[in-house]
């Protein structure tokens, strides 16, 4: 009978977790050094709270729990959350409980820290567990939301045969226009400054949401080294009024264009089909397939509607995106955490793209 320690991790022995990740996964960022090292040790919100186990004989690396700690707005004010990803057990390990007992003893942590809640995006194998077992709270199911741009390769592509899940980015061109539509410099301190009074402007539109200031969205989509991101806005009277993010890559056979996530000033529908018609034009430009939209019911989701895209039927779904929430130590309006429809959810909320 195996014996288990289970203890605290800094992040440092990434080479050993990696190793253990592709006792479960032969491909993927999660066995991407460069990766880990981008969400593990530069995300402006903290190293993750990380629990690992070995077996006491051998000393093998035998799971990890781990939640990354986000910051989030609740009703305008910044709140510490975290996000769940990365959670595995090494087959040779499975059945034994600890995936159970890393997760506990990481929420421990997570409230001693004052990290208030824990949301995720679990696949169908470890919902269950997450629901069951630790006391996470599902709030349905996050809706994906397509535009057909090329119906015939839409067809074809359908029919063939060993399709790969993530088969890497594509570029995506900017297009030359004289419009108030332009591509973001993350490198323009004036720009920066101009976007944090954007946003500072804009959450008070969501209930909850993840807390997308300049530091955040510098982080999650300039600084990545293994995606690439193209992030648009609209600029009127010198102020930032509409942002868009948009990744393209070959997914399960096609070629997708990703709206990451989409950001409108006063919900203005006129402002948001503007940039949901030019990055149609940047992505039929690279002979994108389809657009794609992980967007809940909000504002921005009535404006994909209205610009044609649909939403697909559950039983089409290759996967259902559900979204899960917990809570680590009770805190003011952590009652709003569990209402589906105070959350803005996207594309760019959870690691997956």
């Amino acid at each position: 009978m195996c014996d288990f320690k289970i203890e605290n991790n800094d992040c440092s022995n990434i080479n050993e977790l990696i190793d253990l990740s592709k006792t479960y996964y032969s491909e993927g960022d999660i066995i991407n050094k460069s990766y880990l090292e981008w969400q593990y040790l530069t995300n402006p919100s903290g190293k993750p709270f990380l629990l690992t186990s070995r077996e006491n004989v051998s000393n093998d690396l035998a799971g990890q729990y781990l939640v990354l700690p986000v910051k989030f707005t609740l009703a305008d004010s910044v709140v510490n959350g975290s996000l769940s990803l990365n959670t595995l057990t090494s087959p040779k390990y499975q059945g034994k409980g600890l995936f159970t007992k890393m997760a506990k003893a990481t929420f421990y942590e997570c409230a001693n820290e004052n990290a208030h809640f824990t949301i995720g995006f679990p696949n169908p194998n470890s919902y269950p567990g997450f629901v069951k077992k630790l006391d996470f709270h599902h709030l349905g199911d996050i809706p994906l939301l397509i535009k057909p741009l090329r119906y015939f390769n839409l067809a074809f592509s359908f029919f063939k045969k060993r399709h790969q899940k993530h088969g890497g980015d594509i570029k995506i061109k900017t297009l030359n226009n004289n419009s108030s539509i332009k591509s973001f410099d993350f490198n323009d301190v004036t720009l920066e400054a101009k976007y944090n009074k954007f946003w500072e402007t804009i959450k008070s539109q969501y209930s909850a949401s993840v807390n997308k200031d300049f530091a955040y969205m510098y982080w999650r989509f300039h600084s990545l080294p293994t995606r690439e991101y193209n992030v648009f806005y609209v600029e009127e009277d010198n102020e930032i009024k509409g942002v868009i993010v948009l990744r393209a890559e070959h997914v399960w056979g096609f070629n997708v264009g990703l709206i990451m996530d989409l950001l409108i000033l006063n919900n203005d529908t006129t402002l948001g089909k503007r940039l949901l018609k030019y990055s149609k034009k940047v992505f039929k430009h690279i002979r994108i397939d389809f657009i794609a939209a992980l967007h809940n019911r909000t504002c921005e989701y009535s404006i994909l509607k209205k610009y044609n895209f649909f939403t697909v039927p559950k039983k089409l779904l290759p996967q259902k995106i559900h979204f899960i929430v917990r809570l680590n130590k009770d805190f003011p309006k952590s009652e709003m955490l569990f209402k589906s429809e105070n959350w803005k959810l996207t594309f760019g909320d959870y690691d997956i793209f």
